[in-house]
């Protein structure tokens, strides 16, 4: 029977994999084309976004958003983590979310569509396609661009998660205004 690795032996390898990881990036990515505009990916649809948004709904619109950022970046982390995908180019070096998707796309389209859309067939409907368009466009567009790898993923399996979070964190920002409102 083999032995089983110790903490400290975990964290070796780890502190290896971040070293590696470190230098692979300021070696052959940062401030590269590709680093550039995972950057102004970043940066500048916060700026588009803050002239949209419906400053009389802010606080609520923020909420779904954050909680957005949270979920992607949780479910991020763990595909990352039991390998089904890997990102081979990021911008932040040792950071294993790909965060220009989880902390701006994702959560500027689902913002949009939950300030646009607040009909439940209205949101769902549109909440379809831009899963859609996330899981079979989005998905091979960041492969294609060397930012994503899938190893043992399919854009199939992304498909519902894009939509049932959507959906969840929605019903769950409309019930927390149901108990302000109550109090």
């Amino acid at each position: 029977m083999a032995k089983a690795p110790t903490h400290s032996e975990i964290q070796q390898k780890i502190k290896e994999m971040n070293e590696m990881m470190a230098e692979h990036w300021s070696d052959h990515f940062v401030f590269s084309a590709k680093w550039w505009f995972l950057l102004i990916l970043t940066v500048a649809p916060w700026f588009l976004w803050w002239k949209v948004v419906d400053k009389t709904r802010i606080m609520e619109i923020l909420l779904y958003g954050f909680l957005i950022i949270i979920t992607s970046t949780f479910l991020d982390i763990l595909g990352w983590n039991y390998s089904f995908w890997v990102y081979p180019n990021n911008l932040l070096g040792l950071c294993t979310p790909l965060v220009p998707i989880d902390y701006t796309l994702f959560p500027i389209f689902y913002m949009l569509v939950y300030q646009y859309f607040s009909s439940w067939k209205s949101f769902s409907i549109v909440l379809f396609i831009m899963s859609a368009l996330f899981a079979f466009v989005l998905e091979p567009f960041a492969e294609w661009m060397s930012f994503y790898k899938p190893l043992n993923w399919h854009s199939i399996y992304s498909f519902p998660g894009y939509f049932l979070m959507g959906m969840f964190l929605k019903w769950l920002v409309l019930r927390i205004i149901n108990i302000q409102k109550k109090e």
